[in-house]
């Protein structure tokens, strides 16, 4: 492995362009290739980065020798079968959340990641900014007391189209995997694994869930309520209970430099962490770091932490309703 980590991107959306913006101001190496069969995305890459190289198919970025690791940007229906296939050919993945459809699939890129030896982490790029890092620090050196409950919401107006990646079945569409894992993702750094779940949606014509309620509750007693919606715009904010305090990340929690931690009576303080670009320069330099020390699993967002978080995310789907064809046969 050499110093600069040589980066690929197997699809070339919005995602991807955030990705790579944010690649380019980090320290975890730089973008050498892309690939899409969109022509026209390529050019969009090409006309920023005119140095990189472009393949029309995912299997020549995957073979291509010169790569270290590559970030997985195409839907969630696809992310199984192109993080194998960059996997079986030894890259290193980061693969864009949630890291596949179901708890199965997820297995299976774990599996094919430790048969082969080379890393593999869910891109939830959340849980590495500095601001979440240093609250979780914040509430296990037990300053705001215990933990009783946390409130967090994710929601914005989507225009109904069922061929769009958000309502549609194929493609793993609805609101929980698209932008409701980041409310039940922070649930778990803070409380961990739920003891039960109870959830309730509503669904579009497609029967992809629109919005999306969960109650979680903790053996200790604590709770936590979230929401997500594609049927509105919320505050996107997350509150922490303690028994001595309370911490309130203010919308968009999940791109916050800061958060905001209130003492029994005491007036509120804002503590200003900051944060690198956009924020995925956070994941990106973690990768690296990880390469650089022959790690084949994150310290941080590691292979427990996604069968966790997708296990989760199975059960509310089953109780609300919501099966995509994966559930029935690989894809």
């Amino acid at each position: 492995m050499q110093n600069k980590i040589k980066w690929g991107i197997l699809g070339c959306g919005k995602i991807a362009q955030k990705f790579a913006a944010d690649l380019s101001i980090s320290d975890g190496g730089y973008l050498y290739a892309v690939a899409s069969t969109s022509k026209d995305k390529q050019k969009v890459f090409r006309d920023v980065y005119p140095d990189i190289l472009t393949f029309d198919s995912y299997e020549d970025l995957a073979v291509c020798a010169e790569i270290d690791a590559i970030y997985i940007a195409t839907p969630h229906a696809f992310h199984m079968a192109h993080s194998i296939l960059c996997l079986e050919h030894g890259k290193a993945v980061l693969c864009e959340k949630p890291m596949a459809v179901n708890t199965d699939q997820v297995q299976k890129m774990i599996d094919t990641a430790r048969v082969h030896r080379v890393f593999l982490m869910e891109a939830m790029w959340t849980a590495f900014l500095p601001a979440i890092q240093d609250l979780i620090n914040t509430i296990q050196e037990g300053t705001i007391g215990e933990v009783k409950h946390i409130s967090a919401d994710f929601g914005f107006k989507a225009v109904y189209d069922a061929q769009s990646r958000l309502f549609d079945l194929h493609l793993a569409g609805g609101s929980l995997l698209d932008i409701g894992l980041y409310p039940v993702m922070m649930a778990l750094l803070i409380l961990g694994e739920p003891s039960s779940i109870t959830a309730t949606a509503q669904l579009a014509p497609t029967g992809a869930d629109e919005s999306c309620t969960m109650l979680l509750t903790y053996p200790n007693g604590a709770t936590a309520s979230l929401y997500c919606t594609l049927q509105t715009h919320t505050d996107t904010k997350c509150e922490i209970y303690g028994t001595d305090g309370k911490i309130t990340i203010p919308g968009r929690f999940h791109e916050q430099d800061h958060y905001l931690i209130k003492m029994g009576q005491e007036d509120e303080m804002k503590i200003n962490v900051g944060k690198k670009g956009l924020g995925y320069a956070h994941e990106i330099e973690h990768v690296a770091s990880c390469l650089q020390e022959g790690k084949t699993e994150s310290p941080i967002m590691g292979f427990d932490m996604s069968t966790t978080l997708i296990r989760i995310l199975d059960e509310i789907r089953l109780q609300i309703g919501v099966k995509y064809p994966a559930d029935y046969h690989d894809s």
